[in-house]
């Protein structure tokens, strides 16, 4: 064949490739040449790599389809592979840089389906690896598949079978694999578990469990049996890779898969599969709000045992909130076993395991931790914790030049404080000519009345009229309408909402509404959202004179405006039925078992609307109701609490006065 021959090789497909590449149709000729196979196949491998968004790879692969029926074992084994591990990527999405190359392996399938019933065991493993990396759904594939599996002699060829099968069969094939679940050789059964599992769902959130199986016991021993004969190594990279099945967080949907794991895994000798026991039960714990007693048992025992294994438990309990308060004894213990929170490995995460339980032992450590560095927990500071913790944020606020990217958390913790922070007024004023000054003011809002100290009320006037640092002797107007817009003009700081926020703090401060009306109120009519209606929604009926700007607001784009615009519409004229029609649709999250500070801050609002948001009465009581969790622990149980608070406001069905301006019951 010449260079522009046309055989299955043809240079003139090439033509234009980068410099350097023009040795490939060699390479590929090499491949079914004598002597030539392995040197031109490692070249080519090396030449080819990862980059699948150009046209010499798509090109390349093209040839290589068609030259399968002519490699021997040994290149065919290695092709297979290289095409395994490249079509898992490149079949991600049809769209982008790699949509060639997705072209070209959604279209492979047809080469690749005669090798499933090669003489080779490696071509067989090969074949349906990359059936399954490419996602083929076609029937004629998945029948070969099962025909093959029902003879297949060797394991690793299973074991591949089964994961395609899995991968890609509709979710009635899980029935198919059962039978599967109890052979002999415990990583065919590990395969045939993980079909079994993913067919559940594409992810566990999504997954609407069915009646307990008692059959899914099977699933849970075949992953203990899988994972033990793995070992320390893991699963073999050929065909398991990519490993994109954690067994521990997909048995948890299947009580009973979920219960065999762990009850086959938390005595094992060996702390690997010790871990899987614990990672299960804490699986198991997120995603049932009334799991099988124990769990929490076999968390905290976890504590006990070698480094890997408590380890694990201890990011179990992180995200256990209080349902994990319990395990806090033994927690304790464990960090002071360590050598105490300040030099224990696990210390960081401890300490957050204990704040979401809402410890207060945590409180102190808390407190020496803040001395060196800031630590994000899952679960908000409580407010009771303020006299251990305000010293030392009172001095990082003193001292934010030293540690500038903590001040925001800071005064956030401060706001979700509110009175409790009024010993760190004086920090808080002196922010008020700084870039943190809106923060500083919302902190200073939320502790309302007790920061209401002359200096106080001054700064947050200034900052108001948009008096701060060299825009001071400018005119009230301009300064005002620089703030209220996105733009700042020369000498203004780039706020958006700061003139809002201080007007607002100014009003919590002193009861004066007045610039907090004018600066809200003209933000308002320039249809800003967040966080104008929020102040507005607090002020109440005293926000008369601007509901005609907040009307329109109930159906703008942002859901969080919307959201904003229905309190406030409700606050300031206790017309409810607007409102609550608008935040209905903010629900729909629900449906799907999840949750998000929206959905949380729309439940609270409908609560606090009372009897005519009893629209939404059906969609909380699922909430309380459910068996299931909506997201994590700590989000499902501040979801249930608001919802229960929900349904005593709405159910008594009664008509509620709007908001006084108090903004005390505000969410």
């Amino acid at each position: 064949m010449d260079e522009r021959g046309t055989g299955p090789v043809a240079w003139h497909v090439l033509e234009g490739v980068p410099a350097g590449s023009e040795e490939t149709p060699g390479l590929l000729r090499g491949l079914v040449a004598l002597g030539d196979r392995q040197k031109s196949w490692l070249r080519l491998e090396d030449r080819l790599g990862w980059n699948r968004d150009t046209p010499l790879f798509a090109h390349t692969v093209t040839h290589l389809l068609a030259l399968l029926p002519q490699l021997d074992d040994r290149r065919l084994v290695q092709v297979l592979d290289f095409l395994a591990r490249r079509g898992h990527g490149a079949c991600r999405s049809p769209v982008g840089v790699h949509r060639e190359a997705y072209e070209v392996f959604t279209r492979a399938w047809p080469h690749v389906l005669p090798l499933v019933g090669h003489r080779a065991p490696g071509v067989r493993t090969g074949a349906a690896w990359v059936l399954r990396s490419i996602r083929c759904t076609d029937p004629a594939v998945l029948d070969a598949l099962r025909q093959r599996a029902a003879v297949e002699d060797d394991p690793t060829a299973l074991v591949s079978q089964l994961l395609a099968v899995g991968r890609s069969a509709p979710a009635q094939d899980r029935e198919w694999l059962r039978p599967w679940l109890e052979h002999p050789h415990p990583l065919v059964a590990l395969a045939a578990a993980r079909g079994v599992l993913v067919r559940s769902g594409a992810h566990p959130a999504a997954v609407v469990p069915a009646a307990v199986n008692p059959a899914d016991g099977a699933v849970g021993r075949a992953v203990a049996r899988g994972i033990a004969a793995a070992g320390k190594h893991g699963l073999p990279d050929a065909p398991w890779w990519p490993f994109d099945c954690d067994f521990a967080t997909r048995s948890a949907p299947h009580p009973q898969a979920s219960a065999a794991l762990v009850e086959a895994t938390a005595g094992h000798p060996r702390a690997e599969l010790r871990r899987v026991a614990v990672l299960a039960a804490g699986a198991r714990l997120r995603y049932w709000r009334d799991p099988a007693p124990g769990l929490w048992e076999t968390v905290a025992a976890g504590l006990d045992d070698e480094p890997e294994v408590a380890s694990a438990s201890v990011e179990v309990l992180v995200g256990g909130g209080t349902a994990a308060a319990p395990c806090a004894d033994r927690l304790v213990r464990h960090i002071e076993r360590s050598g105490g929170a300040a030099v224990a490995g696990d210390a960081d995460r401890a300490l957050r395991a204990l704040v979401g339980m809402g410890d207060d032992r945590a409180a102190d450590w808390y407190a020496a931790r803040l001395g060196h560095f800031w630590l994000d927990t899952p679960a908000p500071l409580p407010a009771r914790w303020a006299p251990q913790l305000l010293p030392v944020l009172r001095r990082r606020l003193a001292d934010r030049g030293r540690h500038p990217h903590t001040t925001a958390r800071i005064l956030r913790t401060l706001a979700r404080w509110g009175p409790a922070a009024a010993p760190a007024v004086p920090e808080l004023v002196a922010l008020l000519g700084t870039p943190a000054a809106r923060a500083a003011a919302e902190a200073l809002g939320a502790i309302g009345p007790a920061a209401a100290t002359r200096k106080a009320g001054r700064g947050l006037t200034a900052l108001a009229l948009g008096a701060i640092g060299p825009a001071a002797t400018r005119k009230a107007a301009r300064g005002l309408a620089a703030l209220v817009t996105a733009e700042p003009g020369p000498g203004r700081r780039r706020w958006h909402g700061g003139a809002q926020t201080a007007a607002w703090a100014y009003w919590r401060l002193t009861g004066d509404p007045e610039p907090a009306l004018r600066v809200c109120g003209a933000a308002a009519r320039a249809s800003l959202g967040q966080p104008v209606l929020r102040y507005l929604a607090d002020l109440g009926p005293q926000a008369a004179p601007y509901a005609d700007a907040v009307r329109p607001l109930l159906t703008c784009p942002g859901a969080w405006s919307r959201v904003g615009a229905a309190e406030a519409w409700w606050r300031i004229t206790g017309d409810a039925a607007p409102a609550v029609a608008a935040l209905l649709p903010e629900l729909a999250p629900l449906a799907g078992h999840t949750t998000t500070p929206l959905v949380l801050r729309t439940v609270r609002i409908l609560g606090a609307v009372g009897g005519p948001a009893a629209a939404a009465l059906p969609a909380l009581h699922e909430v309380t109701s459910s068996p299931r969790r909506y997201g994590g622990i700590p989000a499902d149980e501040e979801l249930h609490r608001a919802a229960r608070q929900a349904l005593t406001g709405i159910a008594p069905t009664r008509t509620r006065a709007p908001g006084t301006g108090s903004g005390a019951d505000r969410p």
